[in-house]
């Protein structure tokens, strides 16, 4: 299947045409990881944390339809949202930031236009303390979790960091 993908920084957009296979996909998932550990490199202290879950943000239905068709091949799915579904990797990809078993497949939303985003495990509640407040962070409250949300529009992904890791909450562990 062809996917046309950005995997650059908003201000210089590359599009990439291909055929998506298991080694684009994990391209993808590895561009999103390692652009968000710069992001939280830049403006955070945890330059270690390690991730366990990614978000892919499509573009377009047929984005969202192809990179679905392409995940299902690795996967299966542990949590369903209204703004897509979540899968459990059957072999975890490895990447800079740890060994990632979890990507979210985000439909496509007009006002996300980043590529993704990587969840990074810290001591929420140290982190929360630092950073809550800090130009660049934000709080989101999902009700049964929390997450500082990490955004600079000079970065094509977005770092969050959440009070309960998504495999804990969705009792994977």
């Amino acid at each position: 299947m062809r996917v046309r993908i950005a995997l650059a920084t908003p201000s210089s957009l590359r599009w990439y045409n291909f055929i998506m296979q298991n080694k684009d996909f994990t391209e993808v998932v590895n561009y999103i990881v390692d652009e968000s550990i710069k992001l939280n490199n830049k403006y955070t202290t945890e330059t270690n944390a390690p991730i366990e879950f990614a978000c892919i943000f499509c573009k377009n239905e047929k984005e969202y339809q192809e990179f679905t068709e392409a995940i299902k091949k690795l996967g299966r799915v542990v949590q369903d949202t209204p703004t897509g579904y979540t899968y459990k990797l059957d072999s975890s990809i490895k990447t800079n930031a740890g060994m990632l078993k979890l990507v979210k497949i985000r439909k496509p939303d007009p006002l996300r236009k980043e590529r993704g985003d990587a969840d990074f495990n810290t001591n929420y509640s140290e982190f929360k303390k630092k950073y809550q407040g800090k130009p660049l962070f934000e709080l989101i409250d999902k009700g049964n979790f929390e997450m500082l949300r990490l955004s600079d529009p000079k970065f094509n992904v977005m770092s969050c960091f959440s009070n309960i890791p998504l495999s804990e909450n969705l009792n994977l562990k």
